[in-house]
């Protein structure tokens, strides 16, 4: 629907401005031709065919040939005059001081009379430079005026008001341009009827201007009926301009007994128009008082630009109908080119109130724009009379050659250093100042992108990059208020704001949801956005009132997007100049190109801060983790219990910092004391790390705790550990675990194997398997379990291991397995002359293990638990 609504705008502008443009086209012929074929062109030599019939009129000529005024016309050279048409048909082919014989009746009872009249030029005299000049603003004039209208629709083709500033604009070419002159057979059906539609829709269009630009107008609302009762009337009379119109200039009769409501017609119409212009004031002037900012400042360009270009137009018009002459006819041509040039203000108010954003103030729009003119008119006069000198003297030294040459020489080369140093290096300075002391651009782009960037590049945080960014652009640009959005999450928060302190109670409203109108228009656009409250086809006008109340109370009037390298890192928020002049394209680059640098600075500065952040992390992870290895270290036995006739050894290699394996030895409380039995366990916590960790503390915690509460009745005790574990982990935590009770004096070696690899008694060469008797803990409540028991001999080992030294690779993928671990230890075993102790069968088990592996990656924590008997 809005794609319809868009493209039936633009159609209804391509129409517009195709009959504009004709009418201008047939007018610009017209103009060029009386211009410059002026004393070789007829003029024309009666009045209208209304009020009073057909009025001879009172020109020079026909007031020679003996007409008057109320003459009636019977016919032009023997054809009835039954329509102007007729006599342009005739003076189209006519020249300067031809004859034109012309019938007529003096009063209606009165007889057909016969004269002849010299037909006269439009420019019989020569003309003044005045004069022309005057003819030629008046030919350009209303041409501007309606490219104005037309550029203004075509700026803000979704704005009503500029829709109304064409209607009013579109007036001046039918005014100055008389279409009944057109002789363009094409032009002219278009040109008719755009003369009547401009010149009705200019009161009507000023007046509803009035009463709705910015705002409605307070008057307006108390006496909503006063523009209707004005533009009903007007619009009702349309239909009789166009029914006159045409009689006028094709068929006399067909008016002809409507001539004695003609004058009444007339009366009523500029009446009406007069109304309609004079409530355009009447409705603006008390907006100015009212109206705040902005809003003020373009309502006072507005109103003073169009009282001072109407009202010597207004004069001149007045003084032409009291005369009852053409425009400007009898009137000095300096006065006329001085009206037609003050009348320009009229259309460039109206095009800076709606086409601009931010608009000036009057008095600083002539204080300023006068001094500064003043002095760039200055710089210009000192390099021209800087010329003129070195001309002088140039041609001076050339045409009377003296006796002293050198020091001529010498004072044209100084002449000629003033005149450069002047032109090139202090005028080009002294231009820069005056355009900072103006507020104009005066900056260089390289020069402050250069230093930004380097400044930039020492900044680690963002805070001081932010103050760097937002003084330098308030330094170069006069800016006092600027204010930075910064992504946090899926809200853009205020980070940073300079200029007046801001109100304390709206703190809460200056952040800016990344799905708000504000966000989303600066990531589709990418460019600065103007925010411009009162235009309502801005896109403000979908932003919720949070967003309109934080920008307003920012004086927000234009919002820079600070790109990311995938997502809008931040929004600078620009107030209003010190000079209160609007952004200017150069600007708009220029902020843009920082935008980019800075939105990358930002992302480089929270990545340095994330990576500063996360380093600081990992480091307390690791002091953490080095803490809990530490710690899990300590859980393993420290010393080894003193057992007759028993040799021990155990080590835990972890695949990282810390594991999950398990193994322990500890003596049990016996009777008599003096024979305690030895306590063997090693576990395999599933998974890796800290949270494996945490269960082998509490399975060993669990272990210790009733260990010695249920000697002998292993199968009990395992099934308590069993649901201590399953109760303090979560479900899929569970452990393989291998528990053994050693009685050194019988040599009986009880034992439950909950799920582990079966650990070995190397026996002479000869491997026993001590198989599972039951699951693992932790994974099922109420687990039962079965002890078994094997009788050791003297010089039996016992191999206890987890998969982490059965299921080590090496780099072809190959497991190291269990037959090379026994085999290895069989070797040691096997050695003639010697008994090897628990820890050198250890020793040389994790020695062949890491030497199969040659350097592979370790997948899982590697145990390992000897108890040899002697």
């Amino acid at each position: 629907m809005p794609y319809k609504s868009a493209r039936l705008q633009y159609f209804c502008l391509a129409v517009v401005a195709a009959l504009a443009l004709l009418h201008a086209y047939g007018g610009a012929i017209l103009n060029y031709n009386v211009f410059a074929h002026g004393d070789t062109l007829v003029r024309f030599p009666f009045n209208s065919g209304y009020p009073q019939e057909n009025i001879a009129g009172d020109s020079k000529e026909t007031r020679a040939a003996g007409l008057q005024r109320s003459d009636t016309i019977v016919s032009i050279n023997g054809q009835p005059y039954t329509g102007r048409k007729v006599a342009l048909n005739q003076i189209r082919h006519s020249s300067p001081g031809d004859p034109m014989a012309v019938t007529y009746r003096r009063g209606p009872s009165s007889p057909i009379q016969t004269t002849t009249i010299r037909l006269a030029a439009v420019h019989p005299e020569k003309r003044s430079a005045f004069a022309i000049a005057a003819g030629l603003t008046l030919a350009v004039l209303p041409f501007l005026c309606l490219l104005i209208g037309l550029w203004v629709v075509f700026a803000r083709p979704r704005n009503p008001h500029a829709w109304l500033i064409l209607g009013i604009l579109s007036y001046f070419d039918p005014l100055f341009v008389d279409v009944t002159l057109i002789t363009n057979t094409f032009v002219q059906p278009f040109a008719f009827f755009w003369n009547i539609a401009a010149q009705t829709a200019m009161p009507l269009c000023l007046m509803f201007f009035g009463v709705y630009f910015p705002e409605r107008s307070p008057l307006d609302v108390k006496l909503p009926w006063v523009k209707w009762l004005i533009a009903i009337p007007i619009l009702l009379l349309v239909p009789f301009d166009f029914f006159f119109s045409y009689g006028d200039m094709w068929d006399f009769s067909v008016i002809h007994r409507f001539l004695p409501y003609t004058y009444a017609i007339n009366t009523t119409e500029n009446l009406l128009s007069s109304a309609g212009i004079s409530w355009f004031f009447l409705t603006l002037f008390p907006k100015i008082s009212q109206a705040t900012g902005d809003a003020r400042r373009r309502l006072r360009v507005l109103y003073f630009g169009t009282s001072i270009g109407l009202t010597p137009f207004f004069i001149l018009v007045i003084i032409s109908i009291y005369r009852h002459t053409d425009l400007g006819q009898d009137i000095p041509q300096w006065i006329n080119l001085s009206v037609y040039l003050i009348l320009l203000l009229f259309p460039l108010s109206l095009a800076y109130a709606v086409i601009v954003q931010r608009a000036m103030d009057v008095s600083i729009l002539i204080r300023q724009g006068s001094r500064y003119a003043f002095a760039r008119q200055s710089l210009i006069t000192i390099r021209v009379l800087l010329g003129i000198w070195l001309a002088l003297s140039l041609k001076d030294f050339l045409s009377h050659p003296g006796p002293q040459r050198n020091i001529d020489i010498v004072r044209m080369v100084g002449i000629v250093v003033v005149f450069f140093a002047f032109r090139f290096i202090l005028s080009e300075r002294l231009q820069q100042k005056i355009d900072q002391r103006f507020f104009r651009e005066a900056y260089s782009t390289e020069q402050l992108l250069s230093e930004l960037s380097d400044e930039a590049r020492n900044f680690t945080e963002v805070t001081p990059l932010l103050e760097t960014i937002t003084r330098r652009l308030g330094e170069t640009l006069h800016i006092d208020r600027i204010a930075v959005f910064l992504r946090s999450g899926e809200t853009f928060k205020l980070q940073l704001a300079t200029g007046p302190p801001m109100i304390p109670s709206a703190a809460q409203i200056f952040s800016l949801p990344a799905a708000s109108t504000t966000i989303t228009t600066l990531t589709r656009n990418t460019t600065p956005a103007n925010v411009y409250r009162d235009d309502p086809s801005s896109w403000l006008v979908n932003a919720s009132d949070a967003e309109r109340t934080a920008l307003a109370d920012l004086s927000t009037e234009l919002l820079v997007p600070l790109p990311g390298r995938s997502r809008l890192a931040g929004v600078i928020a620009l107030g209003p100049k010190r000079s209160e002049e609007p952004y200017s394209k150069t600007d708009r680059q220029l902020l843009q190109t920082i935008a980019s640098q800075t939105g990358l600075a930002l992302e480089n500065a929270e990545l340095l801060e994330t990576l500063t952040t996360e380093v600081a992390q990992r480091e307390r992870i690791s002091r953490e983790i080095e803490i809990a290895r530490e710690v899990q270290e300590r859980l393993f036995p420290q010393v080894y219990p003193n057992v007759p006739g028993v040799d021990l050894a155990g080590f835990c290699r972890p695949a990282q910092v810390v594991g999950g394996d398990y193994f322990d030895f500890f003596l049990l409380p016996s009777n008599p004391p003096k024979k305690p039995h030895l306590a063997l366990a090693l576990g395999d916590i599933s998974g890796k790390g800290i949270s494996a960790a945490l269960l082998m503390a509490s399975l060993r915690a669990s272990l210790r705790s009733i260990a010695g509460l249920q000697q002998g009745d292993l199968a009990a005790l395992i099934s308590n550990v069993n649901n201590l574990v399953y109760e303090s982990s979560t479900t899929n935590r569970y452990a393989t675990f291998f528990y053994a009770e050693f009685d050194p004096v019988s040599r009986l070696l009880t034992y439950v194997n909950a799920g582990h690899n079966p650990p070995y008694v190397l026996r002479h060469s000869q491997a026993i398997a001590l198989e599972p008797t039951g699951t693992v803990i932790g994974l099922l409540p109420d687990a039962e379990y079965a002890q078994a028991t094997i009788q050791l001999e003297s010089g039996d080992v016992l191999v206890a291991f987890t998969d982490g030294i059965s299921e080590a690779m090496n780099h072809d993928k190959e497991e190291w397995g269990e037959n090379r671990m026994i085999a290895t230890a069989n070797r040691v075993l096997d050695q003639p002359g010697c008994t090897p102790s628990a820890q050198q069968i250890l020793t040389c088990i994790f020695d062949a293990a890491d030497k199969f592996t040659a350097g592979a990656p370790q997948h899982d924590d590697m145990t390992l638990l000897i108890c040899a008997v002697s």
